[in-house]
């Protein structure tokens, strides 16, 4: 048996990027790099640009991560960061799509060292204060999983669709409460939440006076068969249990209970190479806790050649 080669995938919503304050911007900075990221999915990039001067402060956070990176469409959107002695980017996707106001980033990945090893990685930020427009992003980001390209294999050319190895995303909505763990902090009732527009922004009328809490984008996701890796991960025998799926946004007057709105998804059928889950504190640095997937890269190899086959 091959032995385990770890890699992490951790999703970070860095508040505003520092809000200008550059110290703070360098200790979250040095914070992630200290968590050793193999992909590291970040929301919230103002200051960083793809010309100028946030462009200079872009090319100093991958100094300063240890990794390369590209930054998605519009300002201040969202940006995602790869090792490049583990992967090599195939592809940076056109993700400039109606209906973002923060555009997701994507990228198709090789593993190094395999000839066709080719993965989906992605961050995303979904719409902050509109429960109808969601829905429609979480379709949008279900092309991540949707893929084909051709590849050469001994038996001739083949379609592929190239599995998602991880969209980091801050979902600003909920799980499905169907699927909460056992012992999971559940998600909060509309009559928890005291701030009036952020009831608005969190829920949706399905009858005149009646809303639900919005867990739309997760069962978008579950359809498509794109899996909550945490959750995953806090069902593992011997493994980190209700540490993986610990909130990731404090309680406050306006978001009311702590409640999990970032997440790691991944293609199903990849989660038997994710090995540990945790949610790693962030007070004082963001509003927001930052996800960390560990998954087994040899596992993940192996799966994808069972798959797929060998290459031609």
């Amino acid at each position: 048996m091959t032995p385990p080669r770890y890699i992490k995938i951790a999703s970070c919503n860095f508040e505003r990027n520092g809000g200008g304050d550059k110290k703070k911007w360098l200790a979250m900075h040095q914070r992630l790099a200290d968590l050793e990221p193999t992909i590291l999915c970040r929301q919230e990039n103002p200051g960083h640009a793809r010309t100028g001067s946030g462009r200079t402060l872009f090319n100093s956070s991958q100094r300063i991560l240890g990794l390369s990176g590209e930054l998605g469409p519009g300002v201040g959107a969202t940006s995602l960061y790869y090792d490049p002695e583990v992967f090599e980017q195939v592809t940076l996707w056109d993700t400039d799509w109606p209906n973002w106001l923060l555009p997701p980033t994507a990228m198709t990945l090789r593993v190094l060292g395999t000839d066709d090893v080719d993965l989906v990685a992605a961050c995303a930020h979904l719409s902050y204060n509109s429960p109808s427009l969601r829905p429609i992003q979480a379709e949008d980001v279900t092309r991540f999983a949707d893929k084909v390209e051709m590849y050469p294999t001994p038996d001739g050319a083949a379609e592929r669709k190239l599995p998602l190895l991880a969209l980091g995303m801050d979902c600003n909505s909920y799980v499905d409460p169907d699927r909460l763990v056992a012992g999971e902090v559940p998600i909060p009732a509309l009559a928890d939440i005291k701030d009036p527009q952020h009831r608005a922004h969190r829920s949706y009328e399905i009858a005149p006076g009646q809303r639900v809490m919005d867990s739309r984008p997760d069962r978008t996701l579950l359809t498509a068969h794109l899996e909550d890796a945490a959750r995953f991960a806090s069902l593992l025998p011997g493994g980190p249990g209700l540490a993986a799926v610990a909130p990731t946004v404090d309680a406050s007057g306006t978001y009311g209970p702590a409640h999990r709105v970032d997440r790691v998804y991944t293609t199903d059928f990849l989660l038997p190479a994710v090995v540990h889950a945790e949610v790693v504190d962030m007070k004082d640095l963001s509003d927001h806790h930052t996800v960390v997937v560990t998954y087994d890269l040899h596992a993940v190899i192996e799966i994808y050649r069972d798959r797929f086959g060998p290459a031609a």
